[in-house]
């Protein structure tokens, strides 16, 4: 039985001024992974995620989401992805939750019934169900991290990106957060996430990369 390949990147290269970030890079990832993405602080990992959702484009090579190239047709691809960034925690303010979440459901294509029905099982799951109504200025933290996240998978994507996703977060939104990543590994979806936290990429990780040196090694 062989696993879908989810994700593949041919030849990768990708520099910024004289520092080459990927050089010739080819890996890939398959569907019920989660990965786990280190190295120093700077080296790649976020660059590595924006190029994984097209927000930057490599110099040379391929990105393969679910078969097709990002590059050609961006559009396509974001249909089976959710991303995370670090530091764009995009959800309006003065909208409650649950508007926040019918408002990006409704861009992703996810309408009407079958929107009440995935904001209802996110939010009850992230622990945020008790605070839909509540505008999303006045949620903590941790709510508002675990609100975007909702946000960003109420497509049901095959393939989720997070960047730093626990940075800021307390100890129990942590663990609502780990325990949410395990059960979406379950649905056959590919996981990777970049983070500086170890601790959290060994509890998590099916396999552990590092980037250094302008390549990306399987270290776990």
């Amino acid at each position: 039985w062989k696993k879908m390949e989810r994700i593949r990147i041919s030849n990768l290269i990708k520099s910024y001024a004289s520092r080459c970030v990927f050089h010739q890079t080819n890996i890939s990832f398959y569907a019920g992974e989660i990965i786990g993405l280190i190295g120093e602080n700077g080296i790649g990992k976020t660059t590595f995620i924006k190029l994984l959702c097209g927000l930057i484009h490599p110099d040379e090579g391929q990105i393969f989401i679910n078969g097709i190239n990002i590059q050609k047709n961006k559009a396509k691809c974001m249909q089976s992805m959710g991303v995370l960034l670090e530091g764009s925690r995009s959800v309006y303010w003065r909208l409650s939750a649950w508007q926040n979440f019918i408002y990006f459901s409704g861009l992703k294509g996810v309408f009407n019934k079958e929107a009440y029905k995935r904001a209802e099982e996110l939010f009850k799951f992230l622990e945020i169900w008790e605070a839909k109504d509540n505008k999303a200025e006045t949620l903590s933290y941790g709510m508002k991290q675990r609100l975007a996240f909702a946000c960003s998978i109420s497509h049901y994507p095959s393939v989720v990106l997070l960047d730093e996703p626990t940075t800021g977060l307390d100890s129990g939104s942590n663990l609502i957060f780990e325990h949410f990543i395990k059960q979406l590994s379950n649905e056959n979806k590919t996981i990777i996430i970049a983070s500086h936290d170890h601790d959290m990429i060994e509890r998590l990780s099916h396999k552990i990369f590092r980037i250094k040196d302008g390549s990306i090694k399987n270290v776990s």
